[in-house]
């Protein structure tokens, strides 16, 4: 995989239970969590999402939880807390910023 991994990828590569070294499961996970911060940015949390503040890294993980793998009997669960989570940050004063981002 190429060196530049997300600064939660370790974080993520243990949330999925992954001890598999293989580059392109690597990069998937590393999609995921690039996915998770931009789907944090379309919602209105444009500053923080790059950060790896407590509440943002937790909702990159459940994001990544959700979405990893096909078979995964928890992704529905997963889905909901990480929406629910996104949904409290989005009305924090201390992590909404007002301004979508622009794709």
């Amino acid at each position: 995989m190429d060196e530049t991994k997300d600064s939660l990828f370790d974080k993520a590569k243990v949330a999925v239970r992954s001890t598999i070294v293989d580059d392109e499961l690597d990069a998937e996970l590393n999609d995921l969590i690039l996915s998770a911060r931009a789907d944090l940015k379309l919602f209105g949390l444009v500053d923080k999402a790059d950060t790896d503040e407590t509440l943002i890294a937790q909702a990159v993980l459940l994001y990544v939880k959700a979405n990893w793998g096909y078979d995964n009997p928890d992704a529905e669960r997963f889905e909901e807390l990480y929406q629910q989570l996104k949904n409290k940050l989005s009305v924090s004063t201390q992590f909404a910023q007002g301004t979508a981002y622009e794709v």
